[in-house]
């Protein structure tokens, strides 16, 4: 078969109702679809041809007459309103709302297809229905929350749909059929262990000739992805884009709740963080990125301003970021070619912990394989990382002023050089080596080979711990900024200048429980990174008692909320969001609360110089 129509039949394979025909019948269907380019802003559908059309590219709208958004379609979906007598959808007026690629299949050739497979026709008019319902229910009731935000346990459609390992590809193939779904999970009694997809029956059984009596496990993907069903939705789009998956099990220990994929997610909301994040994903070139990155600020207010809590917001944020961080790479190992070696960028600070802001600097870095030698490879990847973190600044996230970014060739090392460096700031610190162990600490794996990173963290846990020094370091250096209250417990605002009357809730109250939190968590032996998480698996340690960590979280949670609320009101007004709150212009509630907030910081940082008294007390 040429190249185009195997591509077309292999993305068509996985779309409904074409999932539910055999794969004879698929490669004879194939060449009767045709092809049609849509520019942004062009009415959908096309005219001159009747058709089921499918969406391989881009994204459609219908609406109302009166204008109201009755649908979105993204990669994947189909709309098949004209080959339906009497479908009120016909009356949509649609249009593409980004440069669109569309396979449509004449309705001659989907009317045959519908009298040998008559199911197919009834699952049409029985999908068609579900959507007229799910379209007169989004005009009646509006969505309160982004639904990239909502829990994984919300999305998931159905139960799981599993076999065994012993299985044959023959048996398991015909479950998916039955049950009309494009992806299997192989559980034993201890649990998951593994997935197949319609994909993988495809490639590697008929592909490579492999009999169908062959044991289902020899075909599946060991250990899966998963989530915990408490996880956002939007953070299973980005776990499924890094890894280039379409499908994630949605699990805990002792229990598998589900599977949810890339389709369901885009289909759930039309423009939302998922959908933004799925644009970014697929954006051509840097002017691309740019112009998307542009909506997150809009974005970001609009969840806002529907209520989404602060560490949500951070979460999307942090998300975006990432997004736009692994397309740069993508783009820049088209043009440079494969990597030499494999690398992992890791993203540290408030990136790394999933906190971060509107309009913050870049904090990054890259871990290369121990094969990378400098003279064959330093070349490449110093244009990868320049290429990337000036792109990252052209979408709105600003060059570190300290150069602590993967464009600067220290913060570009093999696993061997980065154990090394962390073993120096470790048990050889100083106050400067501190705040770069701080900052370093909190890494993630963006994009790349996660494993890379697997020896840093494994270090920082058993290493640190045992250096009482490092955290003499890091108390002192949290601590050298103390909660701004003065006698009888008063607020101390700025005397003078631009922010006379304000005083910073960042510097005065957030970083310094980032910074305990971090603290306690190293003490602890907890590898979470983000705030709240490591307050959380901290609770209860031989410095931190549960109460106090209750206290902590509290506070954290209050000062993101107050901060939020500060840049909502700044950004309607016009203005650039920053992290000044004048107590005077808070309720009497809040400045009670903020006078509370600054007092448990105060009276934790205590307790760690206390715990550490060598450090620089205050």
């Amino acid at each position: 078969m040429h190249d185009e129509l195997a591509e077309i039949r292999d993305f068509v394979a996985e779309c409904p109702p074409f999932d539910g025909i055999d794969e004879a019948a698929l490669t004879a269907l194939t060449p009767h679809f045709v092809i049609r380019y849509l520019r942004r802003g062009t009415r959908f559908p096309p005219q001159g041809q009747t058709c089921l059309w499918l969406v391989r590219q881009g994204a459609i709208e219908l609406r109302t007459a009166e204008g109201a958004l009755t649908r979105r379609m993204g990669e994947g979906d189909m709309h098949d309103a004209d080959c339906l007598p009497d479908s009120p959808e016909k009356s949509w007026p649609g249009h593409a709302v980004e440069d669109t690629l569309l396979y449509g299949l004449p309705l001659d050739h989907l009317a045959a297809l519908w009298q040998e497979y008559p199911e197919l026709r009834q699952r049409a008019v029985r999908d068609l229905g579900q959507r007229l319902a799910s379209a007169r229910g989004s005009q009646r009731v509006p969505l309160e929350r982004d639904l990239g935000s909502l829990p994984l346990a919300t999305l998931v459609g159905r139960a799981p749909v599993c076999t065994s390992p012993e299985a044959t590809i023959r048996e398991a193939a015909r479950r998916m059929t039955s049950q009309r779904v494009s992806a299997l999970l192989v559980v034993d009694e201890g649990g998951l262990l593994g997935i197949v997809t319609d994909r993988d029956l495809r490639s590697r059984c008929l592909a490579t000739g492999l009999s169908d009596q062959t044991p289902i496990s020899a075909i599946m993907t060991a250990e899966p992805c998963t989530l915990p069903p408490d996880a956002p939705g939007f953070e299973a789009l980005l776990e499924m884009t890094r890894r280039g998956i379409h499908h994630l099990p949605v699990a805990e220990p002792g229990k598998l709740h589900g599977l949810v994929s890339s389709t369901d997610l885009l289909r759930a909301q039309g423009v939302s963080s998922i959908h933004l994040a799925d644009r970014i994903r697929r954006a051509d070139d840097l002017g691309a990125l740019a112009v998307l990155a542009g909506e997150l600020p809009e974005l970001w207010l609009n969840l806002a301003r529907r209520g989404e809590g602060a560490p949500i917001l951070g979460r999307i944020v942090s998300g975006i970021a990432d997004a736009i961080a692994g397309r740069l790479l993508h783009l820049a190992e088209q043009r440079l070619g494969p990597p030499p070696v494999a690398y992992a960028w890791i993203a540290y600070g408030s990136q790394g912990r999933q906190e971060l802001t509107l309009h913050s600097d870049q904090d990054n870095a890259l871990i290369l394989d121990d094969e990378y030698a400098a003279e064959q490879h330093s070349d490449y990847f110093a244009q990868l990382a320049g290429d990337v973190c000036d792109g990252l600044a052209a979408c709105g996230f600003v060059h570190c002023p300290g150069a602590m970014m993967a464009s600067n060739p220290a913060w570009r090392q093999p696993v061997a050089g980065w154990q090394a460096t962390f073993t120096d700031w470790i048990s050889r610190t100083d106050a400067q080596k501190g705040r770069l162990a701080s900052n370093l600490f909190d890494f993630r794996v963006v994009s790349g080979e996660a494993a890379l990173a697997k020896p840093l963290r494994t270090l920082i846990g058993s290493l640190a711990p045992r250096h009482e020094t490092l955290f003499t370091h890091l108390v002192g250096n949290s601590c050298a900024s103390p909660p701004p209250l003065g006698f009888f417990r008063q607020l101390v605002v700025t005397g003078s200048g631009e922010h006379e009357g304000e005083l910073d809730i960042k510097r005065h109250g957030i970083l310094p429980i980032v910074d305990l939190a971090r603290i306690h968590a190293l003490a602890a032996g907890v590898g979470e990174v983000g705030t709240l998480a490591r307050l959380r698996g901290a609770a209860g340690s031989a410095q931190l008692s549960r109460d106090g960590a209750d206290t902590l979280i509290s506070a954290f949670e209050f000062l993101l909320s107050l901060r939020n609320r500060h840049q909502v009101e700044q950004l309607l007004a016009g203005s650039s969001a920053d992290n000044y709150v004048a107590p005077a212009r808070l309720s009497a509630a809040d400045r009670r609360h903020l006078r509370d907030v600054f007092l448990a910081v105060a009276t934790q940082q205590k307790a760690l110089l206390h715990a550490f008294p060598h450090g620089p007390i205050q």
